[in-house]
């Protein structure tokens, strides 16, 4: 990180030689000036973290320099030098020139390098909320656009899944979704109009208390050998062929589908 620049303007040379000869020390780059327009020369090259004016100057008074200074390089804290403190030079300095603070002539050098070293703790200060606010903004934009890829995935997952229970009604074969606790989770159309007691049951019910024994048999056997079972059975009179196929992983299964269709005499 490059050191702070601070620039002093000041129309007594004496002044200005006394400044740096009091701050040679400091971890800072000192730039002097002459005149308020020499100063506004070198803001416009220069980075300037701190700029320090005199008040009474011939052709251009420090709270119009500093006026200037704002509003060509606003992060540029600013500071009156003088040894003169009218409440109208006061208040046209915090107005116009946005003044940070006052520092009064004859000054002595350690409160001098204090509050100098205060208001490049205020510098740094604003610019590390800046960069914070910035940083924020954009994390903000980015959440933004995660929901809006969320919201959307959301809506295609939704619109999937109303596809794939259009398809599960529509499958003229009955359907059963088991849990690995061997609870009845979904069932089609088919399987409703056609088996009574699923029609009647909710999602949850212990299949042990819905099925033939058979039927109950042969999702036990997908879910525990982790492999396809079938079987044949009668129900109310109907003979029934089942296929039980397993969902996820054979080592830790989700659940299983059972298929039943007429079974051929």
């Amino acid at each position: 990180m490059s050191e702070p620049t601070v620039l002093f303007v000041d129309d007594e040379e004496s002044i200005l030689r006394s400044l740096q000869r009091s701050l040679r020390k400091e971890p800072y780059r000192v730039l002097t000036a002459g005149s308020g327009r020499e100063g506004l020369e070198i803001i416009a090259k220069e980075k300037i973290e701190l700029v320090v004016s005199d008040q009474r100057m011939p052709v251009m008074t420090g709270s119009q320099f500093l006026q200037q200074v704002r509003e060509r390089s606003p992060d540029t804290v600013r500071v009156i030098l003088s040894g003169y403190a009218e409440p109208n030079i006061i208040v046209d300095a915090i107005n116009n020139g946005g003044v940070y603070r006052f520092i009064g002539k004859p000054w002595d050098d350690e409160e001098l390098k204090t509050a100098l070293r205060q208001c490049l703790e205020r510098y740094d200060i604003v610019q590390e909320n800046r960069r914070l606010s910035e940083l924020s903004a954009r994390q903000v934009k980015d959440l933004e656009r995660l929901n809006l890829r969320l919201e959307s995935a959301v809506a295609d997952r939704t619109r999937s899944l109303a596809l794939a229970q259009d398809v599960l009604e529509s499958l003229p074969r009955i359907v059963l979704g088991i849990s690995r606790d061997m609870e009845l989770i979904v069932s089609n159309d088919a399987a409703r109009r056609e088996l009574p007691a699923i029609g009647n049951a909710l999602p949850g019910a212990d299949i042990i208390e819905l099925l033939p024994e058979d039927a109950v048999n042969a999702v036990r056997r997908c879910l525990e050998a982790g492999t396809d079972s079938q079987c044949a059975f009668d129900w109310d009179g109907r003979r029934l062929r089942a296929h039980a196929a397993l969902l996820g992983d054979p080592a830790e299964p989700r659940g299983c589908v059972l298929l039943l269709e007429n079974s051929l005499p």
